[in-house]
């Protein structure tokens, strides 16, 4: 009996054994050889360098304005690693990356163990790489790869329109731009870098090598060449945007020279109002790009973003939210004039104030420009005359000047081709009524239409709206038969085109129109005629900063009152004056006035536009 039931025990046991045997061979058999092939083989992947970023260039070649070079990235590969607790904290020393990060990107890197992860970017070969292949055997599963970083040779320059690269983020993935990417991939994470991510980034080629069981490569399996990005041609001129960026250093230089010893920060926004073909974009502070390559480190992200630093990330161009000021005028002019509010001929008396009830408010000239009309009221920036347009435009039924403003681009985004554009605003009363906390704040008022009149109270614009705006009044068309003009609205832009390796044109970007204003011819005709006065007759605002000047320029002044700051100085100005080819605005915040700081600066950008000797740089006289 016993051996019977052994016998039975021993013949289950066989038959365990047997059956166990015949699964892992026939139903199992795939997936097992697939693992083993995987244990003698390596994908590599082989990354593509992205295109080149010209500016627009002559017409055969361009200055490179983003190039790649060659460098090491150190990488994981998880299948391989051995002692985690002892690897990863020296890891993390030797490359200088928190611990936390790197177990991060470990645990990442595990979801395809068969795959080298890249950890960190643009190692240095002296001292990470030669140490690393020295203590190799201490270093299991860690890689060194050769990679594409960008270069940039002039490191501090249209840092914001450039934008940088970086590895894509969870975030990035799940959305719709970049969710057929894999997890470290590198893209654009601001500027044209990202805009035109499609085209600069390529193809990521592999490469299949059998190795030993030390990890040590064999021979190559198979091999997928990367396809490189396209290279992309931008509508900036190098020498103009080298003009803007010095041209805000010298406002600022002024600015201080006249007691506004605050002044610290600038725009400078060019642009061709024919086409908005944006050929010079800065804002300043800036920073160098270079800080973004391999990944920025602590000490250089914490120099960007203490107090001091004055937010050199951000692009005050396309972000930064202003009064308009005295630059606004000319848009409620022609608002004015095309609702019937008033007349090129209207006049009224500045005394130096205007006043409602017990409220009054003064004029920047405090004797006042007695009477004025609306071509004298433009040309020396008379506050009271648009204190008695703003106050008409009240006792109208609805937003009427609002309505008509936002035509011209105001209170919403360009649309140009960089991301996260802010929006800009024109309050009116349903604007008031939603966001006023008390029944006081909620309440639209003559003062509140008083002192939109003259780019103040809640207004707010971005350097680069106010740009396009005036960019329609520059281009405006032929009169028609019945005495009226189209003044188009154009979608700035910063991409011309994308050439393949060989230069061959694969994509031009064309000229976009958001809108179309139709004018009075007579009516636009004064508001030109103003403007052209400013930098030309006794009394114009910024007669003295043109001085001299062998082309004529039509132009704006603005000194924007932004408490508790000092004021904000603008200047908008285009030339020629009839035949506009290049417009230009400049800010330089807590400079005090348009006059005597923006205006310069501006003529700075058409000295190089024009091919004239720089004037000397000097204190101007100040007016508004």
């Amino acid at each position: 009996m016993r051996l019977g039931i052994l016998a039975v025990v021993v013949l289950l046991a066989f038959s365990v054994l047997g059956f166990r045997l015949w699964f892992l061979q026939m139903i199992s058999g795939d997936q097992y050889t697939l693992m083993a092939d995987n244990n003698r083989l390596r994908t590599v992947t082989i990354e593509a360098p992205r295109g080149v970023v010209y500016d627009r260039g002559g017409p055969d070649e361009g200055t490179a304005l983003v190039e790649n070079r060659a460098g090491l990235s150190v990488g994981i590969l998880p299948m391989d690693l051995r002692n985690e607790e002892q690897v990863v904290p020296r890891l993390a020393s030797l490359l200088e990356v928190p611990e936390a990060e790197l177990w991060q990107k470990l645990e990442a890197a595990k979801e395809d163990p068969y795959v080298v992860t890249i950890i960190k970017e643009d190692v240095s070969e002296d001292d990470v790489v030669a140490y690393l292949e020295e203590h190799r055997v201490e270093f299991p599963g860690v890689r060194i790869e050769k990679a594409y970083l960008r270069d940039y040779p002039r490191d501090a320059f249209a840092t914001h329109l450039l934008g940088y690269v970086g590895e894509v983020s969870e975030e990035e993935l799940a959305g719709e731009k970049f969710r057929l990417l894999k997890p470290g991939a590198k893209v654009g994470k601001d500027g044209i870098e990202h805009t035109y991510d499609n085209f600069l980034r390529g193809v990521d080629g592999t490469r299949t090598v059998e190795v030993d069981a030390a990890g040590r490569p064999k021979r190559e399996v198979s091999m997928s060449p990367p396809l490189p990005g396209k290279n992309l041609w931008l509508t900036i001129d190098s020498d103009l945007q080298d003009a803007a960026e010095r041209g805000i250093a010298e406002g600022i230089e002024l600015a201080q020279g006249q007691g506004f010893e605050k002044a610290d920060a600038g725009v400078v926004v060019a642009l061709d109002p024919r086409n908005g073909e944006v050929l010079a974009m800065a804002s300043y502070p800036d920073y160098p790009l270079s800080y973004w390559v391999g990944g920025m480190g602590e000490k250089e992200y914490a120099s960007l973003t203490a107090e001091e630093a004055n937010n050199p990330l951000f692009n005050r161009a396309v972000k930064g939210l202003y009064p308009a000021a005295s630059t606004f005028k000319p848009f409620v002019a022609l608002a004015a004039l095309e609702n019937d509010v008033i007349t090129p001929e209207t006049v009224f008396n500045d005394p130096g104030f205007y006043q409602i009830g017990d409220q009054r408010w003064k004029c920047w000239e405090e004797d006042g420009h007695g009477e004025v009309n609306l071509v004298e009221a433009i040309t020396e920036s008379c506050d009271t005359y648009f204190y008695n347009v703003g106050h008409k435009f009240y006792k109208k039924e609805g937003p009427v000047m609002q309505d008509f403003v936002r035509q011209f681009g105001f209170g919403s985004p360009t649309g140009i081709d960089l991301p996260d554009e802010y929006f800009g605003r024109v309050p009116d009363k349903d604007w008031k009524q939603e966001n006023g906390k008390t029944d006081e704040e909620r309440a639209w008022k003559p003062g509140d239409d008083v002192n939109l009149s003259i780019g103040q109270g809640d207004l707010l614009s971005t350097p680069l709206q106010l740009a396009t705006g005036f960019a329609a009044i520059a281009n405006a068309s032929t009169e028609d038969a019945n005495g009226r003009v189209k003044l188009n609205l154009l979608v700035p832009r910063l991409a011309l085109k994308v050439t393949d390796n060989a230069g061959n044109v694969e994509h031009e970007v064309e000229t976009e129109k958001r809108g179309e204003i139709e004018v009075d011819a007579d009516d636009l005709r004064a508001v030109k005629r103003g403007l052209e006065l400013v930098t030309s007759e006794v009394g114009g605002t910024a007669r003295t900063a043109f001085e001299g000047f062998p082309v004529a320029v039509a132009g704006k002044t603005g000194t924007a009152e932004k408490k508790p700051e000092d004021d904000y100085a603008w200047f908008m100005g285009y030339a020629p004056a009839d035949q506009p080819e290049i417009l230009v605005v400049a800010l330089i915040e807590q400079g005090g006035h348009g006059s005597s700081v923006a205006a310069p600066v501006v003529r700075r950008v058409l000295e190089r536009y024009f091919q004239q000797e720089p004037s000397a740089l000097r204190q101007l006289e100040v007016s508004e």
